[in-house]
């Protein structure tokens, strides 16, 4: 019998209508994965910041304020209302700072500063005039290395820009009452000194002269007091450096995340085949030369195999599928360990199991479980020897209970057995669609309760493709770090067109993904021995008093523990 697709598959199908939006949870992931370069980009940037930092010149900051005297010289002069700067406040003081930066200025400032080896372009580099637009002051500042010079220049500067406006207007009121006077003078030669244009023009001349006694464009209300430091900086810039580590670090984590396609969670290759995880599994120790359940004490990889076991039988239970096969994309994912151990794991709890080597191109079991190369499916598809002779046994009791002397009716409930690739030599490719293979696959499913089929990898042979529809379920093998995003997305294009369900996947090399943990089981057990001893060492112990006319004594009598 053949399963249909199933909702699974079908979700696997919808998927490849277009790609996945980027979650925040997909971001996570991301900073979880380099979480090593952001922190050592957030601790290195700002520590070679606050070095540099440390090492620069101290520079000290001085500034005076000069008070605007917005008078309109035109207005003034010819008595009629002009359109000028001074009626827009903010274009006046904007147009005072920039007249401030003129090198006759500069120039009046540093002779008036009397520093020695300092020009006015120097003055003009570590200098600034700044207006504030809610009021008609110019604040001048000036960085220096020394304290007192800065305090200098900024008060020199102020006051050679105060004489500078005061000279230019002055100038103008000069010029004005000159040319005014000529034109008194001609009067008086042509008779016309007792016209009204005479009077006029003496009354403005007198007004000019009386504005150039008076006039203040602008003066110093704040001259320059000492000077603070503004640099260096080192925690300011250690902060800044902090920030900008992050940034950084942040960049570089997504930047090699979208060169580097692999993938390291188990989380994401759930949520791009849509199929459950049923476990996650550790990578064996190489040094303990042992590969499966049987020829190792119990340890994490055995609770991870019996995690596993559970997650399959709950997968399992509405399909009811009793031939399954188990592939994976690649090779060297793990998926002949992996269903190796799942056999064993089954056969403990009770139930007949026979683990089948269709991997042709690579067997393995029998290698894996030290068996001899004897006939197998390949001899009974072709009809050379008989399900039963092609068998082969293999105890399941574990090592610790093989080493402990633990009668074997407690451990040998479960049955499994192997029928390994065989002797006869086929070609893969058409050997998996002969009806050979399906008549021994129809004998399996009524001899055994599961039949796990171990075959090769799904997208590098065509065998896999072609014995979904043989099998009733199938189960995905996949390696965290050596599985790509390209080649998840081909994973569910192929298993989207199976006819067979998917019960879920198994993540192997569970050690890459950072939400993995695990323990042995003797930690456990030590854990708790620990803890009571712990409690009844603090137990106190209760005195027995005896009254002393009673004749008694008194003593400590130890609390038994219950």
């Amino acid at each position: 019998m053949h399963f249909a697709k199933c909702p699974q598959n079908e979700n696997l199908s919808m998927q490849q209508q277009g790609p996945r939006e980027q979650t925040f949870a997909d971001y996570l992931v991301v900073v979880r994965r380099y979480k090593w370069l952001i922190l050592a980009a957030a601790l290195i940037v700002p520590f070679f910041a606050y070095i540099w930092s440390s090492q620069e010149a101290n520079v000290y900051r001085a500034t005076s304020d000069v008070l605007l005297n917005r008078q309109d010289l035109g207005s003034t002069i010819t008595g009629i209302p002009t359109q000028s700067t001074v009626t827009d406040p903010v274009r006046y003081s904007r147009t005072q700072a920039r007249l401030a930066r003129v090198p006759s200025v500069t120039e009046a400032a540093v002779a008036k500063s009397g520093v020695q080896r300092f020009d006015a372009t120097e003055l003009a580099d570590s200098s600034d005039v700044t207006a504030n637009p809610d009021t008609d002051i110019l604040t001048f500042g000036v960085n220096h290395g020394v304290a007192n010079v800065a305090a200098a220049l900024a008060t020199a500067y102020a006051e050679a820009f105060v004489a500078y406006k005061l000279e230019t207007e002055t100038t103008i009121l000069e010029a004005a009452r000159g040319e005014i006077q000529g034109r008194l003078a001609e009067l008086r030669e042509a008779g016309a000194s007792n016209t009204d244009t005479y009077r006029l023009l003496a009354q403005q001349a007198q007004n000019i002269r009386t504005l150039e006694l008076l006039q203040l464009p602008a003066s110093v209300v704040r001259p320059a007091v000492g000077a603070g430091q503004i640099a260096p900086t080192p925690e300011k810039n250690a902060i800044l450096g902090v920030l900008l580590g992050l940034m950084l670090g942040l960049g570089g984590a997504f930047g090699l995340n979208a060169v580097d396609r692999r993938i390291r969670e188990a989380a994401e290759v759930e949520r791009e085949l849509e199929i459950p995880l049923l476990a996650k599994l550790p990578t064996p120790p190489r040094r303990s030369g042992a590969q499966t359940i049987l020829d190792r004490p119990s340890d994490e990889i055995s609770e991870a195999i019996g995690q596993l076991r559970t997650s399959f039988d709950f997968a399992n239970t509405d399909s009811r599928a009793k031939v399954i096969m188990v592939t994976s994309a690649g090779p060297r994912e793990g998926k002949s360990t992996t269903i190796t151990n799942l056999a064993i794991s089954l056969a403990r709890t009770g139930r007949h199991v026979v683990l089948v080597d269709l991997d042709l191109r690579r067997p393995s079991l029998a290698r894996m479980l030290h068996l001899p190369d004897g006939t197998g499916i390949t001899d009974i598809a072709t009809r050379n020897v008989d399900l039963l002779d092609a068998l082969q046994p293999v105890g399941v009791t574990p090592l610790r209970a093989r080493l402990a002397f633990v009668p074997s009716g407690e451990t040998t409930k479960g049955k499994l057995e192997v029928v390994t690739s065989g002797r006869t030599r086929v070609e893969p490719a058409e050997f998996v669609e002969t009806a050979g293979l399906t008549e021994a696959l129809q004998k399996l499913r009524a001899y055994a309760e599961i039949v796990l089929v171990d075959t090769p990898p799904i997208l590098a042979t065509s065998d896999a493709m072609a014995l979904t529809g043989k099998v009733d379920a199938i189960l995905l093998i996949s390696r965290l770090g050596a599985l790509t995003r390209p080649t998840v997305r081909e994973l569910a294009r192929v298993l989207g067109r199976s006819p067979a369900p998917v019960l879920g996947f198994v993540a192997t090399g569970a050690e890459l993904d950072q939400t993995y943990s695990s323990y042995r089981p003797e930690e456990y057990v030590m854990r708790i021995e620990r803890q009571e001893t712990e409690e009844t060492a603090t137990r106190l112990d209760v005195p027995d008093v005896r009254s002393a006319s009673a004749g008694g004594s008194a003593r400590w009598t130890p609390r038994r523990g219950g």
